[in-house]
């Protein structure tokens, strides 16, 4: 007699964030209290509903007496991406050697088939797909309230705002980059920027949407939080904090005096000489920074993060492509110092380094999984 599963993938990992269930769970009883967990948790959430339509069809299978059939939950990673796709591939593979089904009945809400369908289908038949819609109040008011949850849930807010925002911001600045450019390339001389009003206030709106869709309030909160608290604990890193602040004025002033001392006809060749004089000190107030939170986690944790070095090599990697680059650019329209040998030195030493890190980041990675495996194997061991 065939085995059927009856599955509820949970990619987001609501049931172990809000609800505090540990997956996967196998069995219509555990699925239950995993349900009643989620459902006191948050009342309004959609996995709930997916849950329970699954232990529905797991009675109505066993009631027809033709199959064997089981039910069980798993879950992703609330870090939605390549982490919780990895954390339901090991769930799935765990519920599949312990189940041993022939086939799958796969239940969601809908929003998160399309990424989880391969990944099953991939390692076990896939029967059926039981997509469940919560009920809402018809009309204009349900409308209104399903719009208002979306944006009250930071990963679905980022998700819809943060592209109409970047649609937005980009089309104003089609509108306001041209007279702009014209106004300093000609000294503001014969132009005006009452005709870009309208597209400057919907650049505004766009830049709110984004920051909205971000979470920005909520991470300037949290910083100012973490600063206040930081100065009062006496961490360290609120003096390397000051000290990169000082590099990234220090930069700008540079600069902009840079500016001063040379006759640039473009403004675009402007820019890139602005960069050009300030990107190593605003490279080293990054390092400053982060050479200060590395201290203070030091400090009260007795660890070292090894992305830091790997951060950090990058980084310098980034800024000697980037110096080389920028040379060989301005050395082009005559301007800055001539010398091929430099900018090539500069561009090769930058490739060199950013092999080197991620010659350091695979060893790491490896050495971290295989650490990780002789770890479980001397878990089953015992």
């Amino acid at each position: 007699m065939k085995k059927t599963l009856v599955l509820v993938v949970d990619r987001d990992d609501d049931f172990g964030v809000k609800g505090d269930i540990e997956t996967p769970v196998i069995g219509v009883e555990g699925c239950s209290i995993a349900a009643t967990a989620l459902g006191i948790a948050d009342p309004e959430d959609s996995d709930i509903n997916a849950l329970y339509a699954a232990i529905n069809i797991y009675k109505e299978i066993r009631a027809e007496g033709n199959t064997e059939v089981e039910v069980a939950l798993i879950g992703g990673n609330e870090k939605v991406g390549h982490r919780s796709d990895a954390a339901i591939v090991d769930e799935l593979e765990e519920v599949l050697r312990r189940v041993s089904p022939d086939r799958v009945i796969l239940v969601g809400d809908g929003a998160e088939d399309e990424y989880v369908y391969p990944i099953i289908s991939s390692r076990v038949p896939i029967d059926s797909v039981k997509k469940v819609y919560v009920k809402q109040v018809p009309g204009l008011e349900g409308t209104v309230y399903i719009v208002s949850k979306i944006l009250e849930d930071p990963a679905k807010r980022k998700r819809f705002l943060a592209p109409l925002g970047w649609i937005i911001v980009l089309i104003s600045l089609v509108y306001i980059i041209p007279p702009v450019a014209a106004y300093m390339a000609y000294m503001g001389e014969g132009t005006s920027f009452s005709n870009i009003t309208t597209a400057f206030v919907i650049f505004l709106i766009g830049v709110f949407v984004l920051l909205y869709a971000y979470n920005a309030p909520d991470y300037i909160a949290l910083w100012r939080t973490k600063l206040v608290a930081g100065i009062r604990g006496g961490s360290v890193i609120v003096p390397f904090g000051l000290v990169s602040m000082i590099f990234v004025v220090v930069g700008l002033i540079i600069g902009y005096l840079s500016l001063e001392n040379i006759y640039i006809p473009s403004l675009y060749l402007s820019a890139l000489w602005f960069v050009s004089n300030a990107l190593w000190l605003m490279i080293f107030a990054l390092l400053v920074y982060r050479v200060g939170d590395l201290a203070d986690m030091y400090i009260s944790t007795k660890r070292i993060k090894l992305s830091f070095i790997i951060g950090s090599i990058n980084l310098v990697a980034l800024g000697l492509i980037a110096t080389g680059t920028l040379d060989v650019i301005l050395t082009y329209f005559d301007l800055g110092m001539k010398n091929t040998i430099l900018f090539t030195t500069e561009i090769m030493i930058g490739l060199c380094l950013a092999l080197l890190s991620a010659l350091l980041q695979r060893h790491l990675k490896d050495a971290i999984v295989a650490a990780e495996t002789t770890k479980d194997a001397e878990t089953d061991a015992a």
